[in-house]
């Protein structure tokens, strides 16, 4: 199964679990424990459901820290065909991290995105993207499945010059797996953003999980010395929760 999965390309389907215990003369109950195996490796992904199976693993993409770029960019710079799956679009009244996010009341209105980005055809992340409605008329008209920054430049005239991000590993609820073809409470990259443009002004507040399995995160840091002063807009930890019951390995 190994040199199968090596020489195949990632995210094509091996089969099912009855098609390989045929194809390799074993029982399936020794096959799942095999394919328990390679998926802990990171080997093989098991997708349920009608269309599900056995797949070669896609490798890991890679998310730039230090850049303001939507998926469909960073996933072409990789060599990954991006994709992108619309869940839902509506106009609706702000939630009160949304209205402090964007500096907007609770007479305001949102516009609200849900997504799901693909990678090679396979769901790499699950987006859910908030705009100021009074800014953005008739975004909801747009082509939605690209870049909204693209069309945010190209219609509205406006360029981001920055953005807050703050990343937390969570699991996935049963209804998020479902949407990302993985198990219930596998590990995700939550990643709140918001983003400002040339004016200085928030103009998105979005909240993205990033499967696990399929993303690793990469930041440039700027050194200077042990007596350097650290700058204000340094990128930062910081610690969840209490840590009185942690014990030292």
């Amino acid at each position: 199964i190994v040199a199968d999965i090596n020489a195949g390309v990632p995210g094509t389907k091996l089969g099912s679990e009855r098609e390989l215990a045929e194809r390799y003369r074993t029982s399936r109950s020794s096959l799942r424990q095999v394919l328990a195996a390679l998926e802990e490796a990171g080997l093989v992904d098991r997708v349920i459901g009608r269309a599900g199976g056995i797949f070669i693993s896609h490798a890991q993409v890679q998310r730039s820290l230090t850049d303001v770029v939507g998926v469909p960019a960073f996933l072409a710079s990789q060599g990954y065909v991006a994709g992108t799956r619309v869940l839902s679009t509506k106009i609706t009244a702000p939630d009160a991290p949304t209205r402090q996010a964007l500096g907007i009341t609770a007479d305001d209105f949102v516009i609200e995105i849900q997504r799901v980005r693909l990678a090679d055809g396979s769901p790499i992340s699950l987006e859910l993207a908030q705009f100021p409605a009074e800014a953005f008329p008739g975004l909801l008209e747009q082509q939605l499945g690209g870049s909204l920054y693209q069309i945010l430049e190209s219609e509205y005239g406006l360029i981001t010059s920055r953005a807050d991000e703050r990343i937390e590993a969570v699991n996935a609820t049963p209804e998020e797996a479902r949407l990302l073809g993985i198990k219930p409470d596998s590990a995700l990259l939550l990643i709140t953003r918001i983003t400002y443009d040339q004016n200085d002004t928030p103009c998105e507040f979005s909240r993205d999980l990033f499967r696990g399995d399929r993303t690793r995160l990469a930041v440039t840091a700027q050194g200077r010395g042990v007596r350097g002063a650290p700058s204000v807009a340094a990128t930062s930890v910081a610690l969840q929760g209490p840590l009185a019951n942690v014990q030292p390995a």
